[in-house]
């Protein structure tokens, strides 16, 4: 008999569905379930597009011995997707983990090496609503960092050159199977139709208009405010020359989210006292799409970063990155020529719009400290007075949020961006 912890759990999350879940990620059949324990894991200001919940499974296998699996379900109910609906999130995310996933660690396995780009898939679902069921990384020793400080340079190092191998990978896949690669990730999030919103203009214009007024207050600064206003009498044309056209010279698959919260980090016995990781997972693969390797490495460097980094290690972030992706095109079956590292470079250089762009409309929502950020909702920023007070909050709640914009800022200026 299955039993529910309190919360507000979907009721066809009963003895059936995990049992057809179950069978399915295990590839397994004649399982009975034995016992159920779900736990809501969704919080306001880190769940936007779906909610989360764990579940304790304990079953009997075929062979009649007990086992217990502990699952994360991925739950996208309608009231959460209006918003982003034209997106195909749910769709996006089942082809990554049924279609690609599999095959570029397999890639990867080729060249003798174990490696793992992400949770273990189980089983997918449209009905009664869409949801995926993923594997709990916790129950492996991977953890998540916060968010509200940032990683450090051991985190960042990591994190590139995860980056640099999942990317060759996916150049690799693009050659021999284009129509999965690129023609199912043709746009992500900031794309024309959701740029060109009333609502797009109304909560990141604010945000622009808020960080000027700031900013405007430093008396090294105020030019660069100047700046922001000119760019804000402009602004859908702007961003839209920041993300337009996708691709460059070097196009991989973007994961197209990657910043903290979509990272898992596993530590060994060492490096735990150090807290080197050994391991990183990435997570939330319904933004991908196709276009230049710029964009992944602006996100992640301009939302996900410790300011010491970004200030001091940001060129030896990018070779680890590099080195990474030669390593691994070079031991990979791929016959096309091999990126410099100028091309890297100059990939970068041109989507520093985007990273200006993410820097001051996503990084702020991201570093918020949870008292602050709890009740924040997609729906609810569609509500003037509640996205007003949260613009507020959003440059005030973690000192750190503008002592990286003034930093950036500045950085941004002598790149000449904000011209």
């Amino acid at each position: 008999m299955a039993t529910f912890a309190i919360g507000e759990i979907p009721n066809y999350f009963n003895t059936e569905f995990f049992k057809r879940t179950l069978e399915n990620g295990l590839r397994t059949g004649d399982l009975k379930i034995l016992g159920i324990s779900i736990e809501n894991l969704t919080m306001g200001g880190e769940n936007y597009c779906s909610n989360i919940y764990r579940a304790i499974i304990k079953y009997k296998s075929v062979e009649d011995q007990q086992h217990e699996q502990t699952v994360i379900i991925k739950n996208m109910p309608k009231q959460k997707q209006g918003v982003l609906s034209r997106l195909n999130i749910y769709r996006k995310e089942t082809i990554f983990y049924l279609d690609i996933k599999p095959k570029v660690e397999a890639l990867m396995w080729y060249l003798g090496e174990p490696w793992n780009l992400a949770a273990r898939h189980f089983h997918s679902t449209t009905e009664p609503e869409q949801n995926i069921v993923f594997e709990d990384l916790s129950v492996r020793g991977f953890t998540l960092e916060s968010r509200q400080a940032g990683l450090d340079l051991a985190h960042a190092r990591i994190v590139m050159k995860k980056l640099g191998e999942y990317h060759a990978l996916t150049m690799v896949m693009a050659e021999r199977e284009p129509d999965i690669i690129i023609d199912h990730y043709t746009f992500g999030l900031l794309n024309t139709d959701s740029i060109k919103t009333v609502a797009f203009k109304a909560l990141f214009g604010a945000q622009l208009l808020k960080l000027a007024t700031l900013i405007s207050e430093y008396p090294d600064l105020e030019a660069i405010s100047k700046k922001l206003l000119k760019y804000y009498d402009h602004f859908t044309e702007r961003v839209l020359e920041s993300i337009y056209p996708l691709r460059g010279e070097v196009n991989v698959l973007n994961h197209g989210d990657l910043w903290v919260n979509n990272l898992f980090f596993k530590y060994d016995s060492k490096s735990l006292k150090f807290r080197a990781p050994s391991e990183v997972r990435f997570i939330d693969f319904q933004l991908c799409y196709y276009g230049s390797i710029g964009f992944d490495i602006n996100y992640f460097l301009n939302t996900s970063v410790q300011l010491d980094v970004l200030k001091n290690d940001r060129e030896s972030l990018i070779e680890t990155y590099y080195d990474s992706l030669m390593r691994s095109l070079k031991g990979l079956p791929y016959v096309a020529p091999l990126p410099k590292f100028t091309d890297v470079l100059r990939e970068i250089a041109q989507r520093e719009a985007f990273g200006f762009f993410v820097a001051f409309g996503f990084f702020p929502l991201m570093s918020m400290f949870s008292m602050d950020s709890h009740d924040n909702s997609l729906e609810k920023f569609y509500d003037e007075e509640f996205a007003r007070r949260k613009i507020e909050l959003m440059f005030q709640s973690n000192p750190r949020t503008m002592e990286t914009l003034k930093y950036a800022l500045k950085r941004f200026d002598d790149l000449k961006v904000l011209d």
